[in-house]
C-alpha cells in the first residue's frame, strides 16, 4: 500500500481514549514506516467531508481511529466522491469505540502496533458495502443495518460514549417502552408481512456491542444475511437474550433467516433505521448490496 494515509480520529471514541492515545498512535505508525496525515473529526458527519475531500486530492488509504460510527462516516466519504473507483481506496480501522462490531467480525486486533503492522504489510481484502435509500437520500454502510428494537435502542441512548455497557442498559430499559413493528418486506421473488421485534440486513455478523445477529454472514459473498425476529413478549426477549450473543439466534422458532441481494421495507408508521450503530433515516427504506466494492485492511487469509 504505497502512498500516504489519511488518519481520521474521532476524539470522543472510546470515552475519549482515541484523543488521549493520539500521540501513541502517531508514534506507532511512524515506527512502522507509515506516511500519514491526521485529521480530527469535530462534529457529526465531519469525517464524511474530510475523507471525500482527501480522496479528491489524491489520497487512496484511509484509517478510521474510532468505533463503528467513525468507520461508517469514512465509508460514506469514500462512496460520495467520484474521483476514483471505490475499490481503488483502502479502509482500515484502529478499533477504539464502544462496540467495535465491524472490527470484531474481521478479527482485527485492538493493539495499535498490530494494526500498523497490517497496514505496513499491505494485507487487505475486498468487502461488500450496503446502500440504504430513503427516497432520494442515500446512506452507505459496511456492517449491519437494523429496524425495530435495535434502532429504538440506538435512538433512545442519550450518550453512546458511556462504554460497552451502554447498549445493554439501553436494551433492558427499551423493553419497557417498545412495541413490535408492523412491516412489509419486498424481495425480488417474494413478499412478507410480519410483526417484527427486530429486522437486520447484515453484511457482518455482529452489532450492538457483540450481538451475533447473523452467525453465517460472509463479508464478500454479495448477499445480505437478513435476520427477522418476529414479535416477542418481554419475557421471551429476556429468556432469549443469550441467543443474541452465543451464535444460536437462528435456532429460535420465531427467527427467520434469509439471504438476499436487497429488499424494500415498508412500515405503517415511520420507524427509525440504524446502520453501523448510527441513526441514518426512517422507513420506508430500500436496501441493496454493492458486492466487493471496497478494499479493507484485514488479517491474512487463514
Amino acid at each position: 500500500m504505497h502512498g500516504p494515509w489519511l488518519v481520521v480520529l474521532n476524539p470522543i471514541s472510546g470515552q475519549g481514549r482515541a484523543m488521549q492515545h493520539r500521540h501513541e498512535i502517531e508514534a506507532v505508525l511512524r515506527r512502522h514506516g507509515i506516511d500519514f496525515t491526521l485529521e480530527i473529526s469535530d462534529r457529526p458527519e465531519h469525517a464524511i467531508e474530510i475523507v471525500s475531500r482527501a480522496i479528491a486530492g489524491g489520497c487512496r488509504h484511509v484509517l478510521a481511529v474510532g468505533g463503528d460510527g467513525t468507520v461508517n462516516e469514512c465509508v460514506n466519504g469514500i462512496f460520495r466522491q467520484d474521483a476514483v473507483a471505490t475499490t481503488a481506496v483502502t479502509l482500515g480501522v484502529m478499533p477504539i469505540g464502544t462496540g467495535n462490531d465491524w472490527a470484531r467480525g474481521l478479527h482485527m486486533p485492538k493493539d495499535y502496533a498490530e494494526v500498523a503492522a497490517l497496514m505496513a504489510a499491505g494485507t487487505s481484502r475486498l468487502h461488500d458495502v450496503g446502500l440504504a435509500e430513503f427516497g432520494d437520500v442515500k446512506r452507505y454502510f459496511i456492517n449491519v443495518a437494523g429496524i425495530g428494537f435495535d434502532a429504538h435502542v440506538v435512538e433512545s441512548l442519550p450518550d453512546r460514549t458511556l462504554g460497552p455497557m451502554a447498549y445493554l442498559v439501553g436494551l433492558v430499559k427499551g423493553l419497557l417502552s417498545y412495541t413490535a413493528v408492523s412491516l412489509r418486506l419486498t424481495f425480488t421473488e417474494r413478499k412478507l408481512d410480519a410483526r417484527a421485534f427486530v429486522l437486520f440486513f447484515a453484511i457482518g455478523r455482529y452489532c450492538g456491542s457483540g450481538m451475533n445477529v447473523a452467525p453465517q454472514a460472509e463479508a464478500d459473498d454479495g448477499l445480505f444475511d437478513v435476520t427477522l425476529v418476529q414479535e416477542l413478549s418481554r419475557w421471551e426477549v429476556l429468556k432469549s437474550l443469550r441467543r443474541l450473543f452465543d451464535g444460536t439466534l437462528l435456532t429460535h422458532p420465531k427467527v427467520l433467516a434469509m439471504r438476499e441481494t436487497g429488499g424494500a421495507v415498508e412500515t405503517t408508521l415511520a420507524q427509525p433505521v440504524e446502520a453501523d450503530g448510527e441513526l441514518i433515516g426512517h422507513a420506508p427504506v430500500r436496501f441493496s448490496i454493492l458486492p466487493r466494492a471496497l478494499n479493507v485492511v484485514a488479517q491474512p487469509s487463514r
